[in-house]
């Protein structure tokens, strides 16, 4: 009686394992991470940016031909600027995209003198196949004020494996 109850189970068991076999699915990603040292003479403004209402901005266009179909459908790129807080140690830090900055211009004031005003800078980017688009805007809607320093970027492009 004890093996009847036994020989049920074991192939029952056997079965089961015959059938198996090993599996191995892999989850994770791979990051490419590409440097761009952007000049002054590299940036153009955007056309039209003279019009009336039109939105003012400068941009950069970088070739990035990671950027393929896989990383356009299910990737993702993130971009960083390198920005020095701290001139006189020479600190900076890596800022992610989209990022403000305060910019400090003397310009005229209405007494006939000049005055020190803050207008914010947004720096963001877009992307697409094959290329990474670098824009600079000041928030009040003028012309970006024109850079005279290289910029360091780094764009990060993820592919899921």
């Amino acid at each position: 009686m004890k093996l009847k109850r036994m020989i049920l189970p074991l192939v029952a068991l056997a079965m089961l394992a015959s059938g198996c076999t090993k599996e191995y699915v892999t989850f994770g990603s791979q990051l490419q991470t590409f440097r761009f040292n952007v000049t002054p003479s590299q940036w153009k403004v955007n056309e039209g940016a003279a019009l009336p209402g039109s939105d003012n901005y400068l941009y950069c266009e970088l070739d990035v031909p990671a950027i393929d179909n896989e990383v356009f459908d299910r990737g993702t790129v993130q971009a960083y600027v390198w920005n020095v807080y701290d001139v006189a140690n020479n600190l900076g830090a890596w800022n992610p995209l989209p990022f403000v900055y305060p910019l400090e211009l003397l310009v005229d004031n209405d007494e006939g003198g000049q005055s020190w005003i803050i207008v914010p800078e947004n720096l963001r980017f877009e992307w697409e196949k094959g290329r990474v688009t670098l824009i600079i805007q000041d928030l009040d809607g003028y012309d970006p004020t024109s850079l005279t320093q290289t910029l360091s970027f780094k764009i990060c492009v993820t592919r899921n494996l």
